[in-house]
Order: structure tokens, then C-alpha cells, then sequence
């Protein structure tokens, strides 16, 4: 693989990585592929023959892509759509084959979209409340909330405005074909029932994290994060706590993210349940895994000291000899006097 960026090293200079990564050419000799991203969370993959090459942030119009289900292949519309340009070159080859993405020879992008079109765009944009509305008055109509507990939480118009894409949440398989035939003769658009999970509807209508940014979900992670309770485990979180729960009411993606740093730093804390002393036992009480500290309680007084991981490895294997230390003081954290407000 080349990279033409002709940076004087990977130091400094690369510290925005998305801006730098796009200068390194596709290994594939295909044409170039380009991420789109859509509304919400919906993101695609195109081949690009547009020359000069397209750049992240460009308006772009491409095919319109059905999906009529999760195991069934996309499918090419007779439509269009428009989205704007997020990955290019690299990254976007990279992204393909880490989603392993199957694309079609059609599946390109058709031009730049024109400020007319993108003008257009804004305008569809602007009916999607009022069809919204419109649609869940037929869900409410048709019985299917309190069949399914089926609730729509978004829709989408298509580029040329002719496909109404509704997202929707539900408890199982719907029949909800009286609900497509209805939306099509009422409101004159062709729809498509796209169902999603608790983790991709959040991701698709968006919000704020109690972090004060945008959800990872809704920005920049491409797929829903497998989270589970081991997880949360190894890094010592209360599973009862609501502090660890996302918007969608799962547990929160940035759990993941610290993770193997936990895992790593486990790996160099001892196990331990009971040191001896000469002074008497001291139980262990809990770890400060990124510090690499242990707490421990002399049994019987309630007196709580504090050691490195290294000391309880020192005094671990005098005990393992049979030897104890006349005291544990020598050992523990010495943590300075606060001072006193007066």
C-alpha cells in the first residue's frame, strides 16, 4: 500500500488519523469506494467513478437501495436518493470489509448532486413530521400498537421524494401489509417497513449523551456494540445502577471501550483474599484496578490500609514461605494529611 501524503513521519501531523488515512490510495485496483451517510443512522457503500475524485462532505446523488430484510441482499430501486460523502478511499474499502459488505456492479454513485437537488432535499425534509404523524394515526387506526406494540419512531423521503422508508420498533414479526397498502393510497408514496432493535432506533432518531456529545450510536459507530454484563464486571460497575444504562435502555457502548485496558491491567493485580502479619490478618476489601491498589481491613479492629499491587505480591510470597512481616505498615500507600479549612 502507498501512501502519497509525504508527511515527514507519523507524528504530530497525524493527529486528525480520519483526515490522514484518506490520503493513502485503495489497495483494490476498483474503482474507489465512498461511504454516503443518509438520514439518521443509515449509512452506505458506493462505488465512485466521479472524477475529480470525491470528498468527504460533498453532496452526491446515488441509487435508491431496498432492503426487505436483514438476510435478503439489497436490491436497486428505480429511484434515486441523496446523502453526503463520510469516508473515502481507504477508509471506505476498510469499512466494506470489515461490515463484509457484498456490493453490486450498479451500486455506484451516479454524480454530484446539483443545489437545486440539494435545495429539494431540504424541502422533503421538512414534510417528514406531518408524515410521521400521518403514519401513526394508521398504526393507531389499524390496532397494530397494541397487537405488536408497534410504535414508529422515524421516517425518511427519499431524494426524488417517491419512497417513504418508516422506521418502526415491534415484539416479533408484524403483518403489516394493510398498513403499506393504506400509506400508499393515502399519502402517495411507495413504502418500506424497515424494523429495528432498541440499540438502532435510538441510533437512528439521535440525542445527547449524558457526556455532552452526540451518541456514539448516532454518529460515528456504524453498527449496534454487543455489550454485556462481563463487561461491567471487570470494571468493577454496579449492574443495578442507571449510570451504566444508555438512552435505549441497554447498557451504555462506551463500556467497550475501556475494556481491555481493565483486562490488561488485571492481569498484573494478585489474587488474594487474606494477608498475614505478624500484627494480625488483614482482609481484602476491594481494587482500584487502574491504580493498581488494594484496600484491606485488620480483622477484628476495622483498621483499612491501602498497597500497590507490587507490595501484596511482596507479601504474598513471604506468606507462601511461611513467613510473616512483623508489620504492614512498611507496605501500604501513605496518602498526605488533607489540610484543615478553618
Amino acid at each position: 500500500m502507498e501512501c502519497p501524503v509525504q508527511c515527514k513521519g507519523c507524528s504530530s501531523n497525524a493527529i486528525f488519523m480520519r483526515r490522514w488515512a484518506e490520503g493513502i490510495k485503495p489497495s483494490s485496483q476498483e474503482p474507489p469506494l465512498v461511504e454516503v451517510r443518509f438520514k439518521g443512522s443509515r449509512r452506505e457503500i458506493f462505488w465512485s467513478h466521479i472524477t475529480p475524485p470525491l470528498q468527504i462532505g460533498e453532496w452526491v446523488v446515488t441509487p435508491e437501495l431496498i432492503r426487505r430484510g436483514a438476510d435478503t441482499p439489497l436490491q436497486i430501486g428505480k429511484g434515486y436518493d441523496i446523502g453526503q460523502v463520510t469516508l473515502t478511499g481507504y477508509l471506505a474499502e476498510k469499512r466494506q470489509k470489515a461490515l463484509q459488505i457484498t456490493l453490486d456492479k450498479r451500486q455506484k454513485v451516479l454524480r454530484r448532486a446539483t443545489p437545486q437537488e440539494q435545495i429539494q432535499l431540504k424541502e422533503l425534509k421538512k414534510k417528514e413530521p406531518s408524515l410521521l404523524e400521518q403514519v401513526r394515526k394508521l398504526v393507531e387506526r389499524l390496532g397494530l400498537g397494541e397487537a405488536h406494540q408497534m410504535k414508529v419512531t422515524d421516517v425518511e423521503l427519499t431524494g426524488d421524494g417517491r419512497t417513504l422508508i418508516c422506521y418502526f420498533t415491534a415484539e416479533g414479526r408484524v403483518d403489516f401489509r394493510d398498513l403499506v397498502r393504506q400509506i400508499a393510497e393515502s399519502l402517495n408514496v411507495r413504502p418500506e417497513m424497515r424494523q429495528l432493535s432498541a440499540r438502532e432506533e435510538t441510533a437512528q432518531v439521535g440525542g445527547i449523551g449524558p457526556c455532552g456529545r452526540e451518541l456514539c450510536c448516532s454518529s460515528w459507530l456504524t453498527s449496534p456494540l454487543n455489550i454485556t454484563t462481563e463487561a461491567a464486571r471487570y470494571q468493577g460497575l454496579a449492574l443495578n445502577s442507571s449510570k451504566i444504562t444508555g438512552l435505549c435502555g441497554k447498557l451504555k457502548c462506551c463500556i467497550n471501550y475501556e475494556l481491555e485496558a481493565y483486562k490488561s491491567t488485571l492481569t498484573r493485580i494478585p489474587q488474594v483474599e487474606v494477608l498475614h502479619t505478624e500484627e494480625g490478618e488483614w482482609k481484602y476489601l476491594r481494587t482500584e484496578i487502574l491504580l493498581e491498589r488494594l484496600w484491606f481491613e485488620k480483622v477484628g479492629e476495622g483498621k483499612q490500609v491501602c498497597l500497590s499491587a507490587e507490595a501484596v505480591r511482596t507479601v504474598l510470597q513471604l506468606n507462601e514461605k511461611g513467613q510473616k512481616p512483623p508489620s504492614i505498615e512498611p507496605y501500604t500507600i501513605k496518602f498526605p494529611d488533607l489540610p484543615t479549612r478553618i
